[in-house]
Order: C-alpha cells, then structure tokens, then sequence
C-alpha cells in the first residue's frame, strides 16, 4: 500500500527580511536552510495515498474561507536561544485563520488521519542547527524584534515530502483557494 509523506501548509512569499535572515543564517557553520520556506499548519506523516484522496476531498470546506493577512516579526529558536535545533521566524495570522485550523483539525479527525497534535505555534522554519555557535548567538540576538513584513494567504496546500539525500523536496498535492478578503 503506497504511502506519502504529507503535511498541510501555505506558501510564504518573497520577502527581503525573511531572505536576508536566510542569507545570513547561510553563512553561519553548522547550521541549514532549507531550499523553501512556508508556514505548516499540520504535519501528517506518511499517510495511505486513498487517505490523501479522502482528506482532499474533505479540505474543499475550507475554501469558504476569506484570505487571512499574515505579518512576520522577530527571529527565534525551538526548543530556545540556548539550545537552538531549530531557527524561526514568528508568524501572526489574521482572523479567519485559527477557525480555519479548527475545521482543518476537524476534517483531519474524521478522515481517520493520524497527524501530529502539538499545540500549534505560528512560525517559519528558516534553518536547522548541527552545531550551535557564537555567531548564531549573536544573530538571533540582533534579529529577536525584527519586523520581516505582512502578506495575504490566499491558498493553502496539502504537500508530499520527499526526503533525499539534499533535504526534503516538497511537490503540491491539491491546491485550496480562499475566497477573495
């Protein structure tokens, strides 16, 4: 039974903060960034191909929804500065965002899915850490408050991930396009 590597997610656009960060963060040893950015709003895992098919399907309510402004601010880590695996930027979507994540949850839950159920923080992933530095200190101290910008979600997408060798190459599934704000 075929499985695919899944997540649901939308697009982050061109934004001179966001890649001046990743810029920077390349030039940090020990640490990656990734060929794209995007805001994931939950991560499925792999997941029968006829269970993609179902969630899809179910995902179409979604596109009753408005487009939601997004603003980008401040750079940070998971689990924190101290210890960073993981490099960020924070995310504050508009309103209707959180009650599109509760009907997303919703579908998810009656599709029989089973996908990762942390709580949800709003962020995009802009690099992983292989070895913490100074320099990496030091840039997610100037960066804490940064202002990176705001933009509209107009779509939401349900992803594969393949993971290669390069990192993870990600390819749209199904497109869901919210109603004009």
């Amino acid at each position: 039974m075929e499985k695919i590597r899944s997540f649901i997610s939308f697009d982050i656009p061109m934004m001179p903060a966001v890649e001046d960060a990743r810029v920077r963060l390349r030039g940090i040893p020990g640490v990656s960034v990734p060929k794209e950015v995007h805001l994931t709003l939950r991560f499925l895992g792999d997941v029968e191909a006829k269970k993609i098919e179902e969630l899809s399907s179910g995902m179409r309510s979604l596109e009753r929804y408005r487009s939601f402004s997004v603003s980008l601010k401040g750079l940070g880590a998971f689990p924190n500065n101290k210890d960073p695996r993981v490099i960020w930027i924070g995310a504050e979507p508009g309103a209707p965002f959180y009650d599109i994540l509760s009907d997303l949850d919703g579908i998810l839950s009656g599709s029989s899915v089973d996908y990762d159920k942390k709580p949800f923080k709003a962020h995009v992933t802009v690099g992983r850490v292989k070895r913490p530095s100074a320099g990496l200190t030091a840039l997610l101290n100037e960066c804490r408050d940064m202002e990176a910008g705001s933009f509209e979600c107009r779509q939401i997408f349900l992803m594969s991930s393949l993971l290669t060798s390069g990192g993870a190459e990600h390819s749209v599934i199904d497109t869901f396009r919210l109603a004009d704000g």
